[in-house]
């Protein structure tokens, strides 16, 4: 697996979330529903400031650190305080929220078994799916 990966889960958790979204609304209430969204784009966009960071602290060039410094002030601290807002606010559920939050890293092990099962991976080097 590779840095694409992300890619592929971001993309493939928003598309499912929408989806999934006037499913929930509907059973649970819209209050479920936009939190979950809100949930699932957030942790989406907690994902990309991951990718970006990655990119940018595992190279073989020079590392920018100023760069660095800057994609980490806007992740942890604005990211965070940002979700935190969203969930104190009391518009949202939080249940709801957490769901979504948790959707990307479901997709994450979904995708993963799904590559184990189907054998994707075997011919790349220093990742074995059977002894």
């Amino acid at each position: 697996m590779d840095l694409e990966f992300l890619i592929r889960v971001r993309r493939t958790s928003l598309l499912t979330g929408i989806v999934l979204f006037p499913v929930i609304s509907l059973y649970f209430g819209l209050a479920v529903g936009a939190g979950w969204l809100v949930g699932c784009v957030w942790s989406v966009v907690n994902l990309h400031f991951i990718g970006v960071l990655l990119r940018a602290v595992l190279t073989y060039e020079k590392r920018d650190r100023v760069r660095i410094t800057i994609i980490s002030l806007v992740k942890f601290p604005v990211l965070y305080a940002i979700g935190f807002l969203l969930l104190a606010s009391g518009v949202f559920s939080v249940p709801g929220a957490m769901a979504g939050f948790l959707w990307p890293f479901t997709v994450i092990v979904l995708k993963a078994v799904g590559r184990l099962v189907l054998g994707m991976d075997k011919g790349v080097e220093g990742i074995t799916t059977h002894r």
